[in-house]
C-alpha cells in the first residue's frame, strides 16, 4: 500500500532563489566527481542504515545491534514513517 500524498511548500521569492542555488551547486558538485567517487557519497550521506547498527557495552556485556532492511518492500522507510504518523 502506498498513499499518492502531495505536499505543498508556499515559498517566498527569496526562498525559491536560495533553494535553487543550493540545487545548482549540488548538481555541479556531482557533476564533477566520478562514478565510482558519487556512489561513495551517496553511500556515506544517503544510506543512514549503515548507522543504526550499533555497538554498546553495559555493565560489562557488549550488545550488538544490526538493522536489516528488506529489497523486496512494498513500502519504503520514509512513506512508513508518513503512514504511522498520519495515522496518530
Amino acid at each position: 500500500m502506498q498513499d499518492n500524498i502531495i505536499y505543498r511548500l508556499e515559498l517566498t521569492d527569496e526562498q525559491y532563489i536560495f533553494l535553487e542555488q543550493v540545487k545548482r551547486e549540488y548538481i555541479e558538485k556531482l557533476s564533477k566527481m566520478t562514478l565510482e567517487e558519487r556512489l561513495q557519497y551517496f553511500k556515506e550521506h544517503y544510506c543512514l542504515e549503515q548507522n543504526l547498527n550499533i555497538e554498546k557495552e553495559i555493565n560489562g556485556t557488549i550488545y550488538k545491534v544490526n538493522a536489516y532492511f528488506n529489497g523486496q518492500a512494498d513500502e519504503s522507510v520514509l512513506n512508513t514513517i508518513f503512514r504511522l504518523t498520519k495515522k496518530s
